[in-house]
């Protein structure tokens, strides 16, 4: 048997996102592809996704003194504009696996870690599906084979549209345990189904980012969803 997972997936959550749990949560059950989902500075999806029966891999991306940073199998939130190396730290001391996303987009505020930083790395987004140009991903793959790091696909989704169409393949595992999903990882069936997304997502998500923020300040009491 395969299992279908895609490493980097965003909800309403995060400041930039309009999906909605329960439209994540039964598209994944639908296309038979499990989630890490990994809001930004948030783990606060994580329990209604519970509370919905969700299969998910529980996980955060912090934006880090240097930039983004992706833990897995987080249960405790990590501050933003910690340093990237206590990111790293403090992930692995949750038990958790240091996921390192977009590395080479710089306008995303990709990290491009030290070849010491490197071997705390666990896995690799060897494809973005937002990264607009393909030499980014191509460049994380090369220096993920360098290192020898397990690659894997993350959608990057903040749309439920984005979701579902691109994903990495594995043989199946336990989902709750970090060692088995990097054992899968390291497959030599493991399958990369990696499709770009469409160029506009990129901007509209900067919008949507704007738009919480002014409502935020406009109505400041209103209960907040990232």
């Amino acid at each position: 048997m395969v299992m279908k997972i895609d490493l980097h997936v965003h909800t309403h959550y995060s400041i930039d996102s309009i999906t909605n749990p329960k439209d994540l949560a039964k598209k994944s059950a639908n296309l038979g592809v499990i989630p890490a989902v990994t809001d930004h500075n948030s783990l606060n999806s994580h329990d209604e996704l519970r509370k919905l029966g969700m299969k998910f891999i529980p996980g955060e991306e912090v934006s880090t003194d240097r930039g983004d940073l992706i833990g897995l199998y987080l249960n405790e939130a990590i501050p933003r504009r910690t340093s990237f190396e206590e990111t790293l730290d403090r992930i692995h001391a949750q038990g958790g696996l240091a996921y390192l996303p977009h590395m080479y987009d710089y306008i995303r505020k990709g990290v491009i870690p030290s070849a010491l930083e490197a071997k705390k790395i666990d896995i690799i987004e060897i494809f973005n599906c937002r990264c607009l140009d393909a030499s980014y991903n191509d460049r994380a793959r090369d220096f993920a084979i360098a290192y020898g790091v397990p690659g894997a696909v993350g959608t990057d989704s903040h749309y439920i549209f984005e979701f579902g169409k691109s994903y990495t393949e594995v043989p199946d595992f336990d989902l709750d345990n970090p060692k088995a999903l990097l054992g899968a990882l390291k497959s030599n069936s493991v399958k990369f189904v990696a499709k770009r997304a469409p160029f506009y997502v990129r901007g509209t998500t900067s919008m949507i980012a704007v738009g919480k923020k002014i409502a935020r300040k406009l109505f400041p009491d209103k209960k907040k969803s990232t």
